[in-house]
């Protein structure tokens, strides 16, 4: 929906003429995008008046140095198959390999496989062939049972204590993992599972003569998971300071060549705009970029920014556990569209991501070739249908204008990760947006650690917002199907429908790329319709990588890990 489609929020358009007038970056580093509009909406235009005042060359490589990339999530596992966050993604990436990894834009590579993967005429039989003298980094030589110890510990009933969050989909689909020699691993599937290769080929291996003594229970709290002591790709692990950085070194024995740097540092800082700050001062070599910082920092020298679609998406979710107190209030479908109804989200991209990504009118991201643009129904801002539908369902206005059924208020609190302005702003929007249709709705800040133990684990959550970034594949079932509420599942918000389970498990069953369409068409009409976990917008990707460093290649499916040019970065200047 754009701007001019919206008659019921005429002062947009002066935020608008405002944003033109003052700089973008200097409103929202002193208010924040939610609270910027609000204050102007406020009439507070006169105070922020008065506070105003790599894709990279080629070089030769040499061989040194350091890199310290920047983000404001700090990681919360090291162990590539208990891992479901991207901030312990993007730094598992640089320590271990999968079988397969991928170009930016989503083609398979081989990585410890030596090719890609022969496929059985049936579509069940994968034959995987390593690379020969595969080592960890302590020497010891990867072989066939290292990557069938990796699978097993996620599908095979002996390792069911271990709260992986691969566990859902593995344990249906993966009949079998047999080793013939040492260079050769065949994985037999139950089904046809058309995703497998893009979506579970490419965990990091996993060393057996360290881990293989422990059982599930034990592998879930194994010191292994927060300080690995071999790894086996591009760099080593040397040390993480909680809450600060994880550092790395070199690792000589890895099999596509020793990385050019000495060292590789992920540091950890206080918030998106502390990131976009410490590229523009250097402390930091590469970064995500804060879009509310995006056109100061064109204007630094030293600095190369980059920009691209990609298949993530911002979305909040209910609780729908019906034992838990908030899974009552969203049972009703009708209070769950009313809320996405009272939210203007073109004003969200605009006011708060200044531009940099799109509203979303659908569950998968336009990056995909199963993108449905207009499914069965559409959101746009109508804050008129999100009261009927309230007070369809019962939902009255009491003196204090909070919404009440049969002595209940519709009252909750959203949870976000500290740090991400734009998520801190969106909540306040979400507020603002929803008080004003009588919901009482309280933002709550907490560390990205402790957000995905919410959405995996603990699930004492009301309402979470966060992000989530897909592979190639358009296959949905790890945050949607019902089997992923296991522990460890990435279905926090306990979505169950057995419809949508039905059209997943066939969308999966089948290689036939049209009947997937068809299948994932139908998928994204009734989730408009259920909207159990509503897309907010679908984002774009901004990276800065300081001049000095070279050979990053950033695209949409490598933002966060599978960084198959990770051994090829140098620095310019060696240090």
């Amino acid at each position: 929906m754009s701007r001019d489609e919206d008659p019921q929020d005429g002062g947009f358009a002066q935020f608008e003429r405002f944003l033109e007038e003052w700089s973008r970056r200097d409103f929202l580093k002193r208010t924040g995008g939610a609270a910027a509009y609000l204050a102007f909406m406020a009439g507070g235009a006169e105070l922020l008046a008065a506070c105003a005042g790599g894709g990279t060359t080629s070089q030769t490589p040499k061989k040194g140095g350091h890199v310290v990339e920047g983000n404001f999530s700090d990681i919360r596992t090291l162990n590539s198959m208990l891992s479901s966050d991207t901030a312990s993604n993007q730094v598992i990436g640089l320590m271990f390999d999968g079988l397969l990894n991928q170009k930016k834009n989503g083609d398979l590579i081989p990585a410890l496989a030596s090719k890609l993967p022969d496929t059985s005429s049936d579509g069940l039989t994968y034959t995987f062939k390593l690379r020969s003298n595969l080592k960890f980094s302590d020497g010891h030589p990867l072989t066939s049972e290292d990557v069938k110890f990796t699978y097993q510990i996620a599908f095979d009933p002996q390792y069911k204590a271990f709260a992986s969050p691969r566990r859902g989909d593995l344990e249906k689909y993966i009949a079998s993992v047999d080793t013939p020699d040492p260079l050769t691993v065949v994985i037999k599937t139950t089904q046809v599972f058309a995703p497998f290769l893009g979506a579970h080929a490419e965990y990091g291996i996993l060393p057996k003569h360290v881990l293989g003594s422990l059982d599930g229970a034990a592998l879930n709290s194994a010191d292994f998971n927060s300080a690995p002591t071999v790894t086996n790709g591009p760099f080593k692990f040397v040390k993480w300071d909680k809450g600060q950085q994880v550092t790395l070194e070199r690792n000589d024995n890895y099999w596509a060549g020793a990385p050019y740097l000495d060292q590789y540092i992920y540091k950890v800082l206080p918030d998106s705009v502390a990131v976009t700050n410490q590229l523009k001062t250097g402390e930091i070599d590469i970064g995500p970029v804060d879009p509310g910082q995006y056109d100061a920092l064109k204007t630094t020298d030293s600095v190369v920014l980059t920009e691209f679609p990609t298949p993530t998406f911002t979305f909040y979710a209910y609780n729908l556990d019906p034992a838990k107190p908030a899974g009552k209030l969203f049972a009703d479908k009708a209070v769950r569209q009313a809320l996405l109804f009272a939210l203007n989200r073109q004003q969200i991209v605009t006011a708060v991501f200044f531009g940099h990504g799109q509203v979303a009118n659908s569950v998968e991201p336009p990056t995909s070739w199963t993108y449905k643009e207009k499914p069965k129904v559409l959101y746009t801002f109508d804050k008129a249908m999100a009261e009927s539908l309230l007070d369809g369902a019962g939902w009255a206005k009491g003196p204090d204008g909070i919404r009440a059924k049969n002595g209940v208020k519709l009252k909750f609190t959203m949870i976000t990760n500290a740090g991400n302005k734009q998520r801190e702003s969106m909540l306040q929007v979400m507020q603002q947006s929803w008080h004003d249709i009588g919901v009482d709705a309280t933002p709550s800040l907490i560390q990205f650690p402790q957000l995905v133990t919410q959405i995996v684990d603990t699930r004492t959550f009301d309402v979470f917002l966060v992000g989530f970034n897909w592979s190639v594949d358009p296959d949905e079932a790890p945050l949607y199907h019902s089997r992923n509420t296991a522990p460890g599942g990435f279905n926090g918000a306990f979505f169950k429908n057995d419809q949508v389970d039905q059209i997943l498990d066939q969308a999966l069953g089948t290689l036939d790329r049209s009947k997937r369409k068809e299948l994932y068409g139908q998928f994204q009409d009734i989730m408009s319709d259920e909207v159990p976990s509503p897309v907010i917008l679908f984002n774009t990707g901004i990276w800065g990588v300081n001049k000095r460093v070279q050979g990053t290649d950033f695209g949409p499916f490598n933002q966060f890990q599978l960084r198959a040019w990770t051994n090829k970065i140098f620095v310019t200047d060696g240090k």
